[in-house]
């Protein structure tokens, strides 16, 4: 098959071509081949390839027979004698095309000092390439050290996780079982007030236990299995209850007040109830271990825009230095709690905070230095199944 050329498509090409007819006239160059031999680039060079070239009729003949009688490119090599300039010795590659119905040798002509010098980008080129590939390849292996580090690390915390959790539960359990036993008051009546403390450290050790139970599954399940358990509904009502029993005592003991709503009528939560109290236990012990003797810890429902449902842990203590308070919404407190009053305060909030992401709300705290601290844990509407409702 011929390939029929057009003079005017010789500029797309990146090479010096040049086309002659089969008596040897130079027909069309591009802008490549001009510039290269001194011509003028268009049609109807006033040249002839024999002139450019410096050859005889015999060579002539020779030099287009060749070209002619193929299409694929054949090997030449040919001096150029450009007018005014020096003699150019350079290879050539010469074929068979059409042109206007008429059988015509395209040449196509490499500069070997430009060809030299691409050549010699290139070979720089491919250089740069291994040595980057070679790079690229010990950055992975030195990753694939590193995940293998990281997997190492992950199983033996898991085993340690697993380990404590396992070792928890013994005492856990004797706990439980002691105050089930006392509950029973088999040696006699117990006091009122005893019999109640009795109730708040088995609910306390029933939580705690819950707790440990959960680490230890978390410890040997997959991400699947965590993700399975937030689909259940929370009773916020039973969870603000146990909380409350909980924290109570601890709050009678220094003479502070908890108000917390009781309705029937509260919201049923998309979210996993025990991680629901881990956060409100949390927020309502930091409140009742920091806040001042007497004071007033409020726990209050409040739907915002959009169906948002905002569950506010209000005292009126001390409060949070503003540079702490950024410390703890950064999330740097995770990393390292800051000291108040030798006491730790923040680690809690920190891991609250990320409790409450893993549950799809989020945690809000403001708090100012002598006007108490109010912290919310904010529930966007596709976690709350009910709609507002009027709290008392």
């Amino acid at each position: 098959m011929t390939l029929s050329v057009s003079t005017d498509c010789l500029d797309v090409f990146p090479e010096p071509l040049l086309m002659a007819d089969a008596g040897g006239r130079i027909v069309a160059v591009n802008r490549h081949a001009a510039d290269l031999l001194c011509l003028q680039c268009g049609d109807q060079p006033e040249v002839t390839l024999r002139e450019l070239a410096g050859l005889s009729a015999a060579e002539l003949d020779s030099l287009l027979h060749c070209c002619l009688a193929t299409t694929a490119p054949v090997p030449l090599r040919l001096s150029f004698y450009p007018a005014g300039g020096r003699a150019l010795d350079l290879r050539c590659e010469g074929w068979r095309c059409m042109l206007g119905g008429e059988a015509a040798a395209m040449l196509r002509v490499f500069d070997e000092v430009q060809a030299a010098s691409r050549l010699a980008e290139l070979a720089e080129l491919i250089n740069r390439l291994n040595q980057e590939c070679l790079a690229r390849r010990n950055s992975e292996s030195r990753l694939r050290s590193a995940l293998a580090q990281l997997h190492d690390i992950n199983s033996i915390r898991d085993h340690m996780l697993a380990q404590v959790s396992h070792d928890l539960r013994t005492p856990l359990n004797a706990i439980l079982g002691m105050t089930e036993f006392m509950q029973t008051q088999p040696f006699g009546p117990l006091d009122g007030k005893y019999s109640e403390y009795i109730d708040d450290i088995h609910t306390s050790g029933d939580i705690l236990l819950q707790l440990v139970d959960q680490v230890l599954h978390l410890a040997w399940a997959d991400a699947h299995s965590r993700e399975s358990s937030t689909e259940t509904l929370a009773d916020l009502s039973e969870c603000l209850e146990t909380c409350y029993r909980v924290v109570e005592p601890i709050a009678r003991l220094r003479g502070l007040h908890i108000v917390v709503p009781r309705s029937g009528g509260m919201p049923k939560l998309r979210a996993d109830q025990l991680l629901l109290k881990q956060i409100l236990m949390n927020l309502l012990g930091n409140a009742a271990k920091y806040a001042d003797r007497g004071g007033h810890i409020e726990v209050t429902l409040e739907w915002r825009k959009g169906n948002v449902l905002a569950i506010q842990v209000k005292d009126d203590g001390p409060g949070i230095p503003r540079d702490k308070l950024a410390a703890i919404n950064s999330g740097q407190v995770a990393r390292s709690p800051y000291v108040i009053e030798d006491s730790q305060i923040g680690f809690g909030l920190a891991l609250s905070r990320r409790t409450a992401k893993a549950i799809g709300g989020r945690l809000d705290i403001r708090s100012a230095v002598g006007r108490g601290t109010v912290a919310s844990l904010v529930l966007p509407p596709n976690l709350v199944e009910a709609g507002p409702l009027a709290l008392h």
